[in-house]
């Protein structure tokens, strides 16, 4: 039988991109809820904005599941990086933040992949879990 391969532990570094992309993936959910409210609700009789909460709900669900199959090894495609990727910033001719401050800022692509997909992973079921409060409050 073949062995799972270990899973990296979650680290304090990795809760900065993991923050960033619950704001980013939250903020697009609302933008798509706010969309639908506005567009599809007043055609449809039954449509209002917890059903749009609902429908991201299973969306961010789906990709918090298929982060965690990548990390049991699975070859799954990787489309959620890719769809809330932010393009690179440029260079600027002033110094960064971390010529500042001693603590080095770790960003999502200097992450290894198993460390990208247990945050995309976290940053899913988070994002689930909020999406879980507004349609019930909706």
């Amino acid at each position: 039988m073949p062995k799972k391969p270990k899973r990296p532990p979650f680290e304090k570094y990795m809760i900065r991109p993991v923050v960033y992309q619950v704001f980013t993936r939250f903020l697009v959910g609302l933008c798509l809820a706010l969309l639908w409210n506005r567009f599809i609700a007043p055609r449809v009789a039954a449509a209002n904005a917890s059903w749009a909460f609902a429908f991201l709900v299973v969306f961010f669900a789906a990709m918090a599941w298929l982060a965690y199959l990548r990390l049991d090894g699975v070859k799954v495609p990787k489309f959620d990086r890719k769809l809330f990727r932010r393009r690179k910033t440029p260079e600027r001719a002033f110094g960064d933040m971390i010529d500042y401050v001693d603590e080095p800022v770790v960003t999502f692509e200097e992450l290894s992949d198993e460390e990208k997909d247990l945050t995309l992973l976290i940053a899913n079921l988070v994002t689930t879990g909020l999406f879980i409060l507004a349609s019930v409050l909706a």
